[in-house]
């Protein structure tokens, strides 16, 4: 399900989320899921990836809502917004239902860009697979991250999908994620907005 984290979160949702997150996605959200298919119990997928892993750690929780857990802190480069991150990770609904995972043997790592800017997440970079816009919830809890490093990330559903239903992931659903940073490099260049144009000069 690597296309569901080309991730689209509701209007309505993103409206209420306390950072101000803008909704580049909306109107043609994007899922696929690429998994064998939802666990009907809590597992541990192939990588060492657990639902439960963290479980009485503690727990930082953001202003909006996101909570983090690390996991283990690495050891190299920091990942900062406009970056793009490459990791592995496995995604959970909050029963223990497993809707997706970057560690079966078919998938290769994901690369995502640290950013909502909707020019980037639309440029022909991203539409080659150089790089994929997450949901807001992945693009705030992996800042701070160290390369080296596992976060758990519990994202609300303002910070996911919202009110739509995404695939396998029921409506205003919180996900949880354990992530883990294998790489970081620098993003794109945001383009310049263009200049408005001159207005006429009234005629005398």
């Amino acid at each position: 399900m690597r296309r569901a984290l080309l991730l689209a979160a509701a209007l309505t949702a993103l409206a209420a989320v306390s950072c101000g997150y803008a909704d580049p996605y909306a109107g043609s959200p994007a899922v696929a899921n690429e998994s064998p298919g939802p666990s009907p119990t809590p597992s541990t997928s192939p990588g060492g990836d657990d639902f439960n892993a963290g479980n009485g750690l503690p727990v930082t929780t953001y202003p909006d809502g996101l909570k983090v857990v690390d996991l283990k802190v690495g050891t190299g480069d920091t990942a900062k917004l406009g970056m793009i991150a490459t990791v592995q990770y496995t995604g959970w609904l909050t029963n223990g239902t497993q809707f997706d995972t970057s560690r079966q043997p078919t998938r290769t790592p994901f690369k995502v860009l640290l950013s909502q800017d909707q020019g980037l997440c639309t440029s022909p970079a991203a539409s080659s697979g150089a790089f994929t816009c997450v949901i807001p919830g992945w693009t705030e809890g992996l800042q701070g991250m160290s390369v080296g490093g596992k976060r758990k990330l519990i994202i609300p559903p303002a910070l996911a999908y919202g009110s739509q239903a995404q695939g396998p992931i029921p409506a205003n659903s919180t996900l949880i994620f354990q992530v883990e940073l294998i790489g970081i490099t620098p993003g794109p260049t945001p383009q310049p907005s263009p200049s408005p144009s001159p207005s006429p000069s009234p005629a005398k």
